[in-house]
C-alpha cells in the first residue's frame, strides 16, 4: 500500500513538472504550449504585453493550427488560430474595449471599415461587462464557422467570414497594429 502510495506521488509530481515543461510565462501569466481546439492541436507563437502608455493592459498569446511567425501569414492563414488576451490591469470597462477595437479596426481597415461596419458593431456588442485583473477574452477563428468570441469562459458569439477574421487579427498583427511590442511578442519575435 505504502509502494503504491509513493507511486502515485512521483506520478502526480513528474505530471506537474511535464507541464511546467511545456508552458511559457510572462508578466505572471503562464500559458501552455499546446491547446486543443476543435479537436485540433494548436501551438502557441508566443507572447507579448499590450501597454498604453505606461500601464500594463494584458499579455496576448497567439495560438495557431499551422504555425506562422510573419503577420501577414498569421492574418492570412484559413486555419484555426487564437489570441488569448489574459488582463493585468485592474479593470478595463467596457466602453475602453469597444473603443479600442473600434480604433484598431479604422487603423488597420482603411476604406473596407465601412464594408464590415456591421460586423463590427456585432463584434463590439460582445464586450458588455469590463475586464478585471485576471479574465480573459479569447478571440479564436474557426474555419467555416468564424470568429468566436469567449469572454471569462462565456461564449458570446461567433461573426461568419474570412474578411471579418482577417480584419480581427489585423489589429494584432496589421501594419498599424494595436501596440508593436505586443505583436512581434506574440509572434515570437521578442
Amino acid at each position: 500500500m505504502k509502494t503504491i502510495k509513493i507511486l502515485g506521488f512521483t506520478l502526480i509530481m513528474l505530471t506537474l513538472f511535464a507541464i511546467t515543461l511545456h508552458a511559457k510565462s510572462l508578466k505572471g501569466v503562464t500559458l501552455p504550449d499546446t491547446v486543443i481546439i476543435e479537436s485540433k492541436p494548436c501551438k502557441l507563437i508566443g507572447m507579448g504585453v499590450r501597454k498604453k502608455f505606461f500601464f500594463k493592459i494584458y499579455v496576448g498569446g497567439l495560438y495557431m493550427e499551422h504555425p506562422a511567425h510573419k503577420p501577414e501569414r498569421v492574418i492570412a492563414d484559413l486555419g484555426i488560430k487564437r489570441v488569448v488576451m489574459h488582463f493585468l490591469y485592474k479593470e478595463v470597462s467596457p466602453e475602453k474595449l469597444q473603443e479600442a477595437w473600434t480604433e484598431g479596426f479604422k487603423d488597420n481597415l482603411g476604406t473596407k471599415f465601412d464594408s464590415l461596419k456591421e460586423k463590427i458593431d456585432q463584434f463590439n456588442a460582445f464586450f458588455t461587462e469590463p475586464a478585471r485583473k485576471g479574465d480573459e477574452i479569447w478571440v479564436t477563428y474557426l474555419p467555416g464557422k468564424g470568429t468566436q468570441v469567449v469572454v471569462k469562459g462565456k461564449e458570446k458569439g461567433t461573426i461568419p467570414g474570412i474578411d471579418f477574421m482577417k480584419a480581427v487579427f489585423s489589429i494584432w498583427f496589421g501594419e498599424l497594429p494595436a501596440d508593436s511590442h505586443l505583436k512581434w511578442g506574440m509572434l515570437g519575435e521578442e
